[in-house]
């Protein structure tokens, strides 16, 4: 994968998505992004389907592209990214950097055998309160989907000189160095945390990482929720976020600012090998 995955491949993804895609006042730029989505996963073999829900009286989609397993098809492991923006910015960081390692992921998965169910989504909605993963995993729930692991993408393309924390994080036991990628999970996901942590030290140790577990579904730590992970620790399924922290590093965050320029791609490489080589391991 460090060959096969290329910063080529990524910048063209993110290329193709850095536009205006705001639900609110830019639902034709938003239903372009998911066409795009849906065309990238169809063109490397998966089963893709576009899940319909209703927010303000209008209909958007969540898209699903599946690999099935070959012994466990109904264990499943989900990596998700929204693609969806707020107004006005293109969202290169926010979230088309994280959209393209999914499509980078959804092109290298059929190479290999997995056991277990591999599902990429493309979650709609994430800005406006995570309408689309809400949806996605209470109606996993409510149909007994047997989600062994989610791995939630957000923002994963810029690094800094500087990095900022939480209040309640204490900065001296983390780098002041933005070139880390972060993950976080519950206490639920100690386990999943453990293995993604080996996954990364095995394959991929030149990409610095720092992670945390918070208690309980980490209630009054807001900035470790959000994202799309959080309504999957909320119906009780294991989960992480990956991501490049955000606001806490990025002062582009949620402005014109976030632009292709601004992304270090090399740094989203790396990261797009570990998170496949944590999916390939977790759904073994």
């Amino acid at each position: 994968m460090t060959d096969a995955i290329s910063t080529e491949n990524l910048r063209q993804h993110v290329q193709a998505l850095v536009f205006d895609r705001s639900p609110s006042d830019k639902s034709l730029e938003l239903e372009r992004a998911s066409e795009y989505i849906c065309s990238e996963f169809s063109k490397v073999g998966l089963t893709v389907w576009k899940e319909p829900l209703e927010w303000e009286g209008n209909q958007f989609h969540n898209i699903v592209a599946e690999k099935r397993g070959t012994l466990v098809p109904d264990q499943i492991v989900i990596v998700g990214a929204h693609y969806d923006t707020v107004p006005d910015s293109p969202g290169a960081d926010d979230n088309a950097s994280a959209v393209s390692v999914l499509l980078e992921m959804a092109a290298h998965i059929q190479r290999v055998t997995t056991r277990s169910t591999v599902r990429l989504i493309a979650f709609t909605l994430e800005e406006y309160g995570y309408v689309g993963s809400t949806y996605y995993a209470r109606k996993a729930k409510r149909e007994g989907e047997k989600v062994v692991g989610m791995i939630s993408l957000e923002m994963v393309g810029f690094t800094a000189r500087r990095q900022k924390y939480p209040a309640y994080i204490n900065p001296k036991y983390y780098p002041n160095v933005g070139d880390f990628i972060g993950i976080v999970g519950n206490q639920r996901s100690e386990a999943l945390v453990e293995k993604v942590r080996q996954c990364l030290k095995t394959y991929v140790p030149q990409l610095p990482a720092e992670f945390i577990v918070v208690p309980g579904n980490g209630e009054g730590l807001e900035e470790v929720r959000l994202s799309d992970h959080g309504p999957f620790w909320d119906q009780g399924y294991p989960a992480l976020l990956f991501t490049d922290t955000a606001f806490l590093r990025n002062p582009n965050y949620h402005l014109p600012s976030d632009t292709i320029e601004t992304l270090d791609f090399e740094f989203m490489k790396k990261v797009a090998i570990g998170v496949f080589y944590s999916v390939v391991e977790l759904a073994k």
